[in-house]
């Protein structure tokens, strides 16, 4: 995780770094990875069709080359989510952020944007990443992992984790104000209120959380199926309140420009990131537009357009079979038994959920957002016996005195 974090100051170094991390897993878990690799295949379906699209790429060669990053971060994700123990997770997570919230308050630095609107605010936080949105989503994703930390410290009376997730919170509660993003202040405070939600509902009897949980299913469908209604005017209130860009910093004619793409080839797409490369004209006009000195990276500030593309709508299909099944099971195994890790992934799944219309989310290589989207749907498919800690073998080993005496000694995280 720390090293997509600090990616940008890594380097190739960074790229080296993160592609030992799946051989070295299979190398201390070798027992359990098989079971780790059939749990997660669904996932894998997902970088896999965008090896695939090499096939009808407008761009064979840089499909190929992304392609194999994105199955690697991809798988990175998923292994995180569904072959780790549950406790060592959330806290390496809590590490991880904690300590790229310090680098980045230390080091990191302020650029400008022209999306302040009436604000006359000129300059936003970006930190050590390549924009403010990015150390925005940072900041969002760190208050969740926080807040989440702050309730198994509180749990567990660990007075000097809860006093540092405190802090680490307190922190990125500021960053999120100075990196100018209203999508991810709006996105954070919904994630938050699911987490308080959790934190209330949690005591409480599985038969009642599921009342609860399919009460909310049935609100969240009609305010879906009435958006029309209420949607334009929660936009255009948020705009007003933060004296932003009614344009949402340029996202229009992105989305205008998408649509042009789309409509050429609409089934299958351009192929896997052939789109966003150098001497592709029409990406040229979009940096130039933009203001992209670098000519790299970038893309069109929606999930959707975004995989439309370039994967088409075959590709988009499968990607929302494949998130919507998995966060449905996540949110239904955590009302069953609910883990820190488990509620964590429901509020940031959520908060993904509410970005994508607005930002381009798990369909980059090598980046924190992908690692951890790939990590919760993995959650979903979690076994007690994918990590070592609670392996079959020792399971099932004589009167298992080992086994209960580890139970006895910890909370019962992620008990089934």
């Amino acid at each position: 995780m720390s090293s997509m974090l600090f990616i940008f100051q890594f380097g190739s170094k960074g790229v080296f770094l993160i592609l030992a991390m799946l051989p070295l897993y299979a190398v201390v878990r070798y027992r359990t990875l098989p079971r780790v690799l059939l749990a997660i295949s669904p996932i894998l379906l997902l970088p896999a069709f965008a090896m695939l699209s090499t096939l009808w790429s407008i761009s064979a060669r840089t499909t190929l080359y992304y392609g194999f990053q994105y199955f690697i971060t991809v798988a990175i994700g998923a292994v995180m989510g569904a072959g780790t123990n549950r406790r060592q997770l959330l806290y390496a997570l809590f590490g991880a952020f904690a300590i790229y919230t310090l680098a980045s308050l230390a080091f990191g630095r302020m650029v400008g944007w022209g999306g302040g609107g009436a604000s006359g605010v000129t300059t936003a936080f970006a930190g050590l990443t390549g924009s403010k949105n990015q150390a925005a989503d940072i900041g969002a994703i760190t208050i969740m992992i926080s807040v989440v930390t702050a309730m198994a410290a509180w749990r567990e009376r660990q007075g000097l984790l809860l006093l540092a997730s405190g802090i680490v919170t307190i922190m990125n509660l500021w960053i999120l104000k100075i990196a100018e993003s209203a999508g991810a202040i709006v996105a954070c405070l919904f994630a938050l209120v699911i987490l308080f939600g959790w934190a209330v509902v949690r005591p409480l009897k599985a038969e009642v959380r599921t009342a609860i949980f399919t009460a909310g299913v049935a609100v969240a469908a009609v305010a879906a199926a009435l958006r029309g209604l209420w949607l334009q005017p929660l936009m255009a209130m948020v705009l007003q309140a933060t004296d932003k860009d009614p344009t949402l910093t340029g996202r229009t004619y992105i989305w205008s420009r998408a649509q042009v793409l789309i409509e050429q080839r609409p089934a299958l797409g351009l192929g896997f990131s052939a789109f966003w490369r150098q001497g592709n004209l029409d990406a040229e006009g979009i940096w130039r537009y933009a203001d992209i000195a670098t000519r790299t990276g970038f893309n069109f500030h929606n999930t959707f357009r975004e995989i439309l593309v370039h994967l088409g709508i075959v590709g988009l299909v499968l990607f929302g079979i494949v998130m919507i099944v998995l966060f449905a099971t996540l949110w239904v195994r955590t009302i069953r038994a609910p883990t820190d890790i488990g509620i964590l992934f429901c509020a940031y799944l959520s908060y993904v959920a509410i970005r994508m219309p607005i930002e381009s989310l798990a369909f980059a290589p090598f980046l924190h957002s992908t690692v951890l989207i790939m990590a919760g749907l993995g959650c979903a498919v979690w076994r007690r016996d994918n990590t070592e800690a609670y392996d079959a073998a020792a399971f099932h080993a004589g009167p298992n005195a080992r086994y209960r005496a580890e139970l006895r000694k910890r909370p019962l995280i992620g008990h089934r």
